[in-house]
Parts: structure tokens; C-alpha cells; sequence
């Protein structure tokens, strides 16, 4: 077996691995669009085993910034790990997630970070690498009559013109945060062009004349689906999906939520809430100077301090 770098690699070959495997249209105008907008790709973007000229495994590396107790740094993220399924059960994604940890630590990087599903077979890939589960999500479920709480804030689509009102009020509610609360800007626009989040799933959320948060939603199969809450303190979660839901004629709400205040106010609000979910964020220290519980004190993991989003793992 062959190890070799994104340009190496067959490009179409590329693609029908993402296909398969991910359902993920990798093409090679998408990946020169990601690394030429998306700033936290290695150089190399990618690493993929070669075994009987069959492109069949794949491991993307990312360098992700963070905030930490001790100042800014960044982190490593595995992302789109995925094997042909005609070369299962060989070893192949633990060849390739060797040479990417050896990768981020020639690069100085002290942990690798993912998010994926507890229930996913890759789950247990990655505790065996050691991986281990530090956050997850809560996700909140309520009829629409439930959803329409009093709320005084108004939601309204942010739009592709608004989109780096977002990324501004990131910046500003992101301070004195901890974990993925630093971004390379643009970011929300640049995610919108390379197609990892759709122009119409941007919400803006005002106080008045003043911008108070922003959230992504869709509505999909009668379902309004909320996830990415970001709010100024002192507003409820519960208030700002109630905004939302005035917008989207749904008769279902489901709203994922990071901080455990944002969970409180759902279920204040009357949601059924699952808390934890299938989804987790794990952590790996890659040099033996360093541990998870390091990793959980630097990042705030656990507290309101920590900042986490699907749009800034992997």
C-alpha cells in the first residue's frame, strides 16, 4: 500500500471513494474551491492509500484555530475518513490516521479533534487510535404551538449581502470565549461558496434595531431543524428558535444546542430533550507531555466558556 497526497491521487478515483463512502461529491473543482477559500486545510489537503492503483482510503487534515486559557493556538482535525468498501477490514484507515497524527506533529500541534456519531462503526476506529468523547450536543423537540414562546427578538435570512454581518458578530460574541472561538474570516461565506452550508439556512436575529445573534435552520419533511445557535448573553435559546418558528410554517421543531444553559431554556419551554445525543467531539493529545484533562481545562470543555460548532470541526 501506497500513501500519497491529494495531488497525487487520481481525482475521479477521488470522487467515486467520497461517493461511496460519504455520499460527498468531492470533485476536483470543489477541493481547489476549498483550499483556495477554507484557510484550515494542510497544504498537502489530504492524505489516500493506494492499493492495486484503487484510490481506497482516505483521510483529510485540517489545522483548526482555537482559544485557549493559555492564549490562541490550533489544533488538528481529521476529516471525510472513509474507506472503499472493497478494501474493508484491512488496516487501512489506521495506516492513514498514523501518518496524519505524525503530520500534525511535525506541524507542532499538541491534539487532533473530530466530531462524528457514537453509533457510527468509526466511533470505536478512533478510541482504538485514542480518541476520547469530551462534549456533545443536546437536541430539543417540540410542536410548533410549543415552539411559539413570547419572544421580542425578530429572525429574518441573513442573504449572501448580510452574510459578513454574521461573521462580525462571531467576532464580537466570540471574546473571552474558549475552544473554536477564533475563525479566519471570511467564514460564513465561504462555507455558503464552497456548499457546505446554504445561503437561505443563515438567520439574522435582532433586538430592535440591534443584531442579537444568529442561528442556522431549514425546514425539511415538516420539520424546522435549528442547530448553531449564537446569542448575546442574557438571551434565551427558547426566544430565539420562538423567532424562527414565527418564520417557518412547520409543525415540528428540532433544535440541537452545544452550552448546557441553551438545553435549560428548551426544556424550561416545554421541548423534549435528549441530552446527550449520538453526536460527540473527541480529543486525542498527540505527544505524551499532553492529556485530555489538560486538553478539557485549556478549551473550558464543560463550561459555558466553550464554544463548539459543527461548522468549525471536523
Amino acid at each position: 500500500m501506497q500513501i500519497v497526497e491529494y495531488d497525487v491521487a487520481d481525482p475521479l478515483e477521488v470522487l467515486h471513494l467520497n461517493l461511496l463512502s460519504l455520499g460527498f461529491a468531492l470533485t476536483p473543482e470543489r477541493a481547489a474551491l476549498i483550499r483556495r477559500l477554507d484557510k484550515r486545510p494542510f497544504p498537502f489537503f489530504a492524505l489516500y492509500a493506494i492499493e492495486d492503483g484503487t484510490v481506497a482510503g482516505q483521510v483529510g487534515v485540517f489545522r483548526l484555530p482555537v482559544a485557549t486559557t493559555e492564549g490562541p493556538a490550533e489544533v488538528g482535525g481529521v476529516w471525510a475518513v472513509c474507506t472503499h468498501p472493497a478494501y474493508n477490514h484491512r488496516g487501512i484507515a489506521t495506516r492513514l490516521l498514523d501518518e496524519a497524527h505524525s503530520r500534525m506533529r511535525v506541524a507542532g500541534l499538541r491534539f487532533s479533534t473530530l466530531g462524528t456519531s457514537r453509533h457510527r462503526v468509526a466511533h470505536a476506529l478512533y478510541r482504538r487510535h485514542g480518541y476520547e468523547d469530551v462534549g456533545a450536543s443536546a437536541s430539543g423537540l417540540a410542536r410548533r404551538d410549543t415552539a411559539l414562546c413570547e419572544t421580542h427578538l425578530r429572525a429574518e435570512r441573513a442573504g449572501p449581502e448580510r452574510l459578513p454581518l454574521a461573521d462580525d458578530l462571531f467576532q464580537r460574541l466570540a471574546a473571552g470565549r474558549l475552544g473554536f472561538a477564533r475563525r479566519h474570516t471570511p467564514f460564513l461565506p465561504a462555507l455558503v461558496e464552497i456548499g457546505d452550508v446554504g445561503v437561505n439556512e443563515v438567520w439574522l436575529l435582532w433586538e430592535g434595531g440591534d443584531l442579537a445573534g444568529y442561528v442556522l435552520a431549514k425546514v425539511s419533511e415538516s420539520v424546522l431543524t435549528v442547530s448553531d445557535l449564537l446569542l448575546r448573553e442574557g438571551l434565551e435559546a427558547a426566544a430565539a428558535v420562538a423567532a424562527l418558528a414565527r418564520q417557518a410554517d412547520a409543525p415540528y421543531v428540532q433544535v440541537s444546542v452545544d452550552r448546557p444553559s441553551e438545553a435549560v431554556s428548551l426544556r424550561r419551554a416545554g421541548y423534549r430533550i435528549a441530552d446527550p445525543t449520538w453526536g460527540t467531539f473527541m480529543i486525542k493529545p498527540l505527544t505524551p507531555e499532553v492529556t485530555v484533562d489538560e486538553a478539557r481545562g485549556l478549551f473550558g470543555i464543560g463550561t459555558e466558556r466553550f464554544l463548539m460548532s459543527w461548522m468549525d470541526m471536523t
